[in-house]
């Protein structure tokens, strides 16, 4: 349960989803108290302000930027002016813009974050796709809260910039996963077997990637729970 993702039930291989429904009723009264702690979180994030960074950390790239807040004086006298951020020498990154407007300089970094990730991302996708013979169509890179990435039917590869904040090994995990998904549009046994063949420590990856998103910093809010690959 968290203020991102609401409610996941995550079950081994194998499990008879029929005895879902009657274990969400055992758990019910545990569910209600996490449901109104999560509301609780959910209005929280809503109503404070965003915490701004001094220091992001990008553990897939292997990149630590310092971040630096500047006032931009015409967006100070109120001319319609967003917020940007832009790289310098020495891994700084400076925000310009109105520093009394937090939100706007939040989503200057998010942008910022976009781009680093459709730079990095498409190329690692095609660089792991090329080494383990997989073939793709578009990718897509987005913020999200609910997925790491996804797959669709026309072999369409959607990745959240939030990768960026994992370790590489993860990131490997987590591509070869949908690259996998390309063959098998399912996790039938025949999806595991594939993903086994091309990442043997899947099982252990997939433990670290339940608790991956508290690797995201809370500026960003935290990624998605689980195992939502």
């Amino acid at each position: 349960m968290s203020a991102a993702g609401g409610l996941e039930i995550v079950v081994p291989q194998g499990f008879d989803t029929a005895r879902i429904p009657k274990l969400i009723h055992d758990r019910r009264d545990w569910i209600a108290r996490a449901a109104q702690r999560v509301e609780k979180e959910r209005r929280r994030l809503r109503e404070e302000p965003p915490r701004l960074p001094d220091r992001i950390v990008l553990s897939a790239l292997g990149e630590t930027w310092e971040v630096q807040y500047r006032s931009n004086e015409a967006c100070s006298a109120g001319a319609v002016r967003r917020a940007v951020a832009r790289e310098s020498a020495g891994g700084r990154l400076t925000v310009t813009g109105d520093l009394g407007d937090a939100q706007a300089c939040k989503e200057a970094l998010c942008r910022w974050l976009r781009r680093k990730a459709r730079e990095s991302l498409g190329l690692w996708l095609a660089e792991i796709s090329g080494r383990h013979g997989f073939e793709y169509g578009r990718v897509t890179v987005r913020l999200q809260r609910s997925r790491w990435a996804s797959c669709s039917p026309r072999k369409a590869i959607s990745l959240n910039a939030r990768l960026l904040f994992l370790a590489p090994e993860i990131v490997d995990h987590v591509l070869l996963h949908e690259l996998c998904h390309t063959v098998e549009m399912n996790h039938s046994p025949r999806f595991w077997i594939l993903l086994e063949s091309h990442d043997p420590e899947y099982r252990a990856h997939r433990r670290l990637l339940r608790a991956a998103g508290t690797s995201v910093p809370t500026w960003l809010d935290h990624g998605p729970s689980g195992r939502q690959v």
